[in-house]
This record gives structure tokens, sequence and C-alpha cells, in this order.
């Protein structure tokens, strides 16, 4: 199996919310320029008080430095209630790394509030891109991921067809559909997923073997076109970006650059924490928050 894949950011497509908190809790723990380091050479500015404890969270987290705020939720664990409600706020910072820090660790937190809290944020202005696949030789038309978020599908302009398990960081198989790809989609178990071609005739394979099989044997969802929506949401593709949109209001909630041609297709996990898209760049990219 060819390893064809460029990570875009530090981290592991397996690291739990966990070990990402715990880097970020390291890195940012590094002392700036203007800290005062316990044990150092360098004396405290004069006329600062180094403040510790809860009180020195609170101060930290009023600070109008984003990387002091960074630090107070970072240090808030030890302090329950108080964590959450800073975390509550900082939802809603201007530091969109402060939303981001707020956002993975309140997916830790089981109150109602927070449960509340997450249910109500658009986790879209996070997203950046996780992973390039490379390997087709043309364009990219359609995309697809399977229910667990771990296996893609992907169709190109010179009708060939690529598993890939982007978990394990390597392309699984490639397929010739002798058609022209218009869409794809997985089935609802993950077993099976099938393309719309040129003849508008649907043809299916299996998701774990590459093999053929009667399209009425899988329990195969509707092909959807290259713009998805849910209730909040609309996904498009713009150029050479991918556009998302929020739905009540009519605007434009934040745009995802990194292809180098036009975006043909997209599609979205189904837990709406990962979006795919194709390009006529010839690669596959995936987009969440790292």
């Amino acid at each position: 199996m060819a390893r064809a894949w460029l990570h875009c950011f530090n981290g592991h497509p397996g690291e739990t919310i966990a070990t990402r908190n715990r880097k970020l809790y390291n890195q940012l723990m590094q002392p700036g320029d203007y800290d005062a380091v316990l044990g150092g050479s360098s004396p405290s500015p004069l006329g600062a008080m180094v403040l510790g404890g809860l009180e020195g969270v609170k101060q930290r987290f009023g600070s109008a430095i984003a990387a002091q705020r960074l630090t107070a939720l970072l240090e808030a664990h030890k302090y329950g209630q108080l964590e959450l409600e800073l975390l509550l706020q900082a939802l809603h910072d201007e530091s969109i790394q402060v939303q981001k820090v707020a956002y993975l660790r309140l997916q830790t937190r089981q109150e109602a509030k927070a449960r509340r809290a997450l249910a109500a944020y658009d986790p879209y202005v996070l997203f950046e891109c996780l992973a390039t696949l490379t390997g087709h030789l043309t364009g990219v038309t359609a995309v697809a991921i399977s229910p667990d978020g771990r296996s893609l599908v992907s169709g190109s302009r010179d009708e060939m067809i690529k598993v890939w398990d982007w978990w394990a960081q390597e392309e699984v198989f490639t397929l010739r559909a002798h058609s022209f790809i218009y869409a794809i989609t997985v089935s609802e178990d993950g077993e099976t997923f099938a393309i719309r071609g040129r003849d508008h005739v649907i043809r299916a394979w299996s998701l774990r073997t590459g093999q053929q099989i009667r399209p009425e044997k899988g329990a195969l969802r509707t092909i959807a076109s290259v713009t998805l929506t849910d209730d909040r949401h609309l996904i498009s593709s713009s150029q050479n970006a991918i556009k998302i949109w929020n739905l009540k209001t009519g605007r434009e909630l934040c745009t995802l650059k990194g292809h180098t041609s036009l975006v043909t297709a997209v599609a979205i996990s189904a837990d709406k924490q990962m979006i795919i898209s194709g390009s006529e760049d010839r690669t596959v990219r995936v987009w969440g928050v790292a």
C-alpha cells in the first residue's frame, strides 16, 4: 500500500483531546519575554507583582494579551467550577486560539452548561487543514467519507477511484470506474460505496475489499451533490476555497483556503467534525479542528 499524504499540522489523527490539551499546556507554560521565572537569573519587572493560585488565574484571564488568557485557561483545571465558567466565556473570546482551547477543553466536561454551549457554538471557524492526500493524476471530481470518519473515497477525471485510510496515513486501493465520476456516497454501515457516472448508472463496491457488488445489496444513501447542508449550515466550493454559511443569518461564517485550483467536491462527516474536499489540483484535503 502506497503512502501518499502530507500532514498540515503538528498533531496526529489518533490523538485524543487530552493529549492535545497537554501539548498546548506545555507550549503555553514556557516563559515569555516578560515573565518572571522562579529561580531564574532575570529579576521581576520593577513594580510588578507575580500572582499564583486562584487570584493569579483570574487576573491572567482578564489580561488584554491572548497568551495570558490562554495560560489562565490551562491553569484553571485545578479549580473545577471556575474552569467551567472561564471556558464558557473563552468560547466567545476575540482570539481564535483562545476559542480553540476552550472548545477542546469543554468537550471533556459533562455538565449541562458545557453541552449547551458546545451545541450552540460554530466550530467551523476553528477548522484548518489536517491532511493533504496526493496520488490522483488528474483533477478530483467527487469525494465521500465513511460514517466512522476513517475511510475516504475520491474519484478523478481519469475515471479512477481511490480509497484512503487517513488514520493510517495511506492509500488502501485504486479502482477503475470506466466512467466520469459525478458523485460518491458511502453506505450507512460503512461497508460499501457507490458512484454515479456519466451514464447515470449507479455502481457499487465493497469499501473493505474493493470487490464490485450490485448496488441494491448495499444500504446506500442518496448520492449527494458537491454542496452539502445541515439544519444550520451550507457548505459550498468557491474557486479554490470552501465557504461555510450560516443559514439562519445568511452570512458567510468562514473560508477554508489551501487548494491551489478549483474545488470541485466537498463532503462532511456524520458527526460534522470533518470536511473533505477534492480539487482540480489533484489533491484531497481533510479539514477539522487540530
